[in-house]
């Protein structure tokens, strides 16, 4: 069920947070690798390149800060590796960007196990039914979800009608500034008018009239959803 599976997921970032040494983080992130390479199908080479972008972004930004701007707490002493004038890298430094760096990394495979694993459609009738979200708010978010490719194919036609008018695309700063400005206005006139269609035909049939409704496909959740939460959080706590 994706609202348990959801939740299970929240715990484990949770915990993931929680952790402040870089061992706890790794087990998780290790743990998170193998259930989506495993259970989710996913092979290992579709994901090394996110992973490999999210890697090297920790790596500048949390390593790299924390190794040369790391302010122990008071009255604690750091080790010293390297040291010019004002800068110095530590390994207390090097210690906490690694261990921030593997918690990002861990979150970002729990995140894509999720939206890997999870079909919007079951998502958001599982929300409605059983976490009681706004029916009306759930059914907006999944037209819009359903309007994503429509858009892209519009802006494919966008493209296609500038190109046979003699408007090359550009591949300067300025000239993609005012390509993107040529594609947004007919993008979002298109996007206000199938939500006004989309408005008028939920209003027309009476679409939210009854604070309950019926639904034409139930999404259950049975006894392997609550063993699986349950198996989250022994997992986590232990």
């Amino acid at each position: 069920n994706p609202s348990l599976k959801l939740l299970s997921l929240m715990v484990l970032m949770l915990a993931v947070t929680m952790a402040f040494d870089p061992w706890t983080p790794t087990v998780f992130f290790l743990g998170a690798l193998a259930l989506q390479c495993l259970l989710g199908r996913v092979p290992l080479r579709t994901l090394a390149r996110p992973l490999l972008f999210f890697f090297a972004l920790g790596a500048l930004g949390f390593v790299g800060s924390n190794a040369l701007f790391y302010a122990p707490p008071p009255g604690c002493s750091v080790t010293i590796l390297w040291q010019r004038g004002a800068l110095r890298v530590t390994v207390e430094g090097l210690r906490v960007g690694l261990s921030l760096t593997i918690r990002m990394m861990a979150i970002v495979v729990l995140s894509m196990i999720f939206v890997t694993t999870t079909d919007p459609t079951d998502l958001v009738l599982s929300l409605i039914q059983h976490a009681r979200f706004p029916f009306r708010l759930g059914y907006g978010i999944l037209v819009a979800y359903r309007f994503l490719p429509l858009w892209q194919t519009e802006l494919g036609i966008i493209r296609a009608a500038h190109r046979i008018r003699g408007v090359g695309e550009r591949t300067s700063l300025r000239g993609r500034w005012e390509q993107l400005r040529r594609y947004a206005v007919p993008l979002l006139a298109s996007a206000i008018r199938k939500s006004e269609r989309v408005a008028i035909a939920m209003d027309s049939k009476a679409f939210g009239a009854l604070p309950r409704r019926t639904y034409y496909r139930q999404v259950r959740i049975t006894w392997l959803d609550w063993a699986m939460l349950a198996g989250t959080i022994l997992a986590t706590v232990s």
